[in-house]
């Protein structure tokens, strides 16, 4: 089901999530460092006893997984205080009925290509052991307990160094214009 299923949620994260505050309609976007925690626990609560119970096997699956990443998606920006507590009952989701398009635009390629050519200037910086703790927890996809087990430390300093790169990753996103400035709590594209 993940390998199946994941690409279309990761693309559903990264776009922008319908909330419902004080009776408006409200459309709020995860930064993309947050991208792929949601992505991570879609699938963690989707594999959860009382959420295999849920699903009925009639309809299909993927509203069905969109609908816990969309839940997902608002409980991170709520820890954030990105989203009032309030703003969206979760019985209130929206059920999804369109998925999303793996059609490429061209704007959306040159802006991946741009992207990855400031991404890679972010890695070259780096140490070898801080482009190999990426290369294995951001390419590899490997967890936290691998990837402290292959660089012999503890998984909390796997953890904290991951979070620092995370950091000098927006920092240095920011410091090139790719994101505004000026939207705490909600990065943009600034181009």
């Amino acid at each position: 089901m993940y390998l199946a299923c994941s690409d279309e949620v990761a693309r559903f994260l990264a776009g922008d999530v319908a909330v419902q505050l004080e009776g408006r309609s409200l459309r709020v976007r995860l930064p993309p460092l947050d991208v792929e925690v949601a992505h991570q626990e879609t699938f963690i609560r989707a594999f959860r006893p009382e959420a295999r119970r849920a699903y009925d096997g009639l309809r299909p699956y993927m509203p069905y997984l969109l609908r816990i990443a969309h839940s997902t998606a608002v409980d991170l920006l709520r820890s954030a205080g990105k989203v009032a507590r309030e703003a969206v009952p979760l019985g209130d989701a929206p059920e999804v009925l369109q998925l999303p398009t793996d059609a490429p635009s061209p704007e959306g390629d040159a802006l991946d290509q741009e992207l990855r050519q400031v991404v890679r200037a972010f890695l070259d910086r780096l140490s070898p052991l801080e482009q190999q703790l990426a290369q294995l927890r951001f390419v590899e996809g490997l967890s936290q307990e691998v990837v402290a087990e292959r660089l012999a430390f503890t998984r909390y300093e796997v953890r904290v160094r991951e979070r620092d790169l995370r950091d000098a990753l927006e920092r240095h996103l920011r410091g090139t214009g790719w994101f505004d400035a000026e939207a705490p709590g909600r990065l943009s594209p600034s181009r």
